[in-house]
């Protein structure tokens, strides 16, 4: 069994997590490649499964990855996620169907990439600060804060938007312990891992100067999210949810969804020694079924 995982030409080897991930399948009897997406298209065709793992450029080259998507739907053997799941979790309007269907999603609307639309939505929400992120991206790419009474946030933010925007409430709780990312291999909750802002931003990601650390949830934050999962148009092979927990995010007193990540999510396999390993069995049960 040949197992090809997907990267980027921008990162083309495998991040420290997936190695672990390669290891455990090669202990397995997998052999196992790293391919970027946006290179040679062969090795993908040729593999038993492709599962996609750091294809964190694709938000760069959106039409170019969805095609990519299509052609491994039409190619490709076997693949994790699904196209089609990969294809509904590409715009995160998805949020908005997973909110319509009774996740607790912060307050949010759409706006287009204008001055007057994103202070109309502002409006809307009845904020005097929020969030604004594309609707396609990652990493925080496109990310910005808007303040009622700073009209050069809202001019700086459609500076970096390139498309239409998801506009929240800056939850108080990105600002002290973050995100609780919640990590799911075949609907099975695998681990949990705390993702820090540095101090006095709201950037978690490691890139920007977060930190991750592992973190014990109790079960409500895990059926919260397994009841999230179930929201999906069909069952992800691995998952991540996003969440903001406890009274400190000062919405309704309860958790708060963030994301779901079912394309590239970092899976924080490192911070669970067994994490690899359970994701491993999942992927090559895959191959069984």
């Amino acid at each position: 069994m040949h197992v090809a995982l997907a990267t980027c030409l921008q990162k083309p080897q495998l991040t420290s997590g997936d190695a672990r991930l390669a290891a455990a399948l090669e202990a397995r009897g997998a052999s196992v490649g790293a391919h970027p997406w946006n290179g040679p298209f062969d090795p993908f065709a040729a593999a038993d499964l492709v599962v996609v793992r750091s294809t964190w450029d694709y938000m760069r080259f959106a039409g170019a990855f969805a095609a990519w998507i299509d052609r491994l739907e039409a190619q490709a053997r076997r693949v994790a996620n699904a196209p089609a799941l990969m294809r509904w979790n590409l715009s995160k309007t998805y949020l908005l169907d997973l909110a319509e269907n009774g996740a607790p999603l912060p307050p949010t609307v759409i706006a287009e990439p204008d001055v007057r639309a994103l202070a109309d939505a502002v409006d809307r929400l009845g904020l005097d600060e929020a969030v604004v992120k594309p609707v396609i991206g990652g990493g925080a790419f496109g990310l910005s804060v808007v303040r009622r009474r700073d009209p050069a946030s809202f001019v700086q933010a459609v500076g970096q938007l390139a498309g239409p925007a998801l506009v929240q409430p800056l939850l108080s709780q990105i600002r002290t312990t973050g995100e609780t990312s919640l990590v799911f291999f075949a609907g099975d909750f695998s681990h949990a891992v705390e993702k820090r802002p540095k101090q006095g931003s709201i950037l978690v990601q490691e890139e920007h100067g977060g930190s991750t650390v592992p973190a014990r949830v109790g079960g409500e934050a895990v059926e919260a999210a397994r009841g999230i999962l179930k929201l999906l148009p069909q069952a992800p092979l691995y998952a991540r949810v996003d969440l903001v927990l406890g009274d400190s995010a000062r919405l309704d007193g309860g958790l708060k969804l963030m994301e779901v990540e079912v394309i590239e999510p970092s899976l924080f396999l490192e911070h669970d020694e067994a994490a690899a390993d359970r994701f491993a069995e999942a992927l090559l049960h895959e191959l069984k079924v």
